[in-house]
């Protein structure tokens, strides 16, 4: 007997992870957020409701801290940690996931990775792209570049989204 899934409506946090456009944002400069507001509008377009971007600074305690919130607090059930996906010893945006996660998703990554190889082998092999569920919301940490943002939102995560916050609210 198949199993039923609740229906759970996605609801969406966008946070942005950049050193450099963080402290611009301190010092009071405006700063250009291409990214941020693709994946703002790429999730708007495929019907969830969206929060954010909030920009970040590239620090593990920070990302986990205010990801954390929005799960716990139940503000998003889904949170699309954009930038701090390389190979750089700043890059910590999957670190802070695998970290704060209770389950890992590695089909996730692997999915992004195949899907990357067929424009750019060199890109596939260095993003360290990831996804994890912490209690019943997802967190996703994809590359800050705008067309990896609408290949995982389009091609990854709006399909599989509300399936598995069912899964995770059964």
């Amino acid at each position: 007997m198949p199993h039923e899934t609740p229906n759970v409506e996605p609801v969406f946090a966008v946070l942005v992870t950049s050193d450099s456009r963080f402290e611009a944002l301190l010092e009071g400069a405006r700063y250009e957020d291409e990214s941020g507001k693709l994946a703002r509008e790429a999730l708007g377009e495929a019907g969830f409701r969206v929060l954010g971007p909030v920009l970040l600074p590239n620090d593990e305690l920070t990302i986990m801290g205010v990801a954390s919130y929005i799960a716990e607090r139940g503000l998003a059930n889904s949170i699309l940690i954009v930038g701090g996906t390389g190979a750089s010893p700043r890059d910590v945006s999957s670190d802070a996931v695998e970290e704060m996660c209770d389950r890992l998703l590695p089909g996730f990554g692997e999915a992004f990775r195949a899907l990357t190889r067929e424009e750019d082998v060199a890109k596939s092999v260095l993003t360290r792209a990831t996804a994890g569920t912490l209690g019943d919301a997802v967190i996703f940490a994809v590359p800050g570049n705008p067309s990896a943002v609408e290949l995982a939102v389009k091609r990854i995560i709006a399909p599989v989204i509300r399936h598995l916050l069912g899964e995770l609210n059964r």
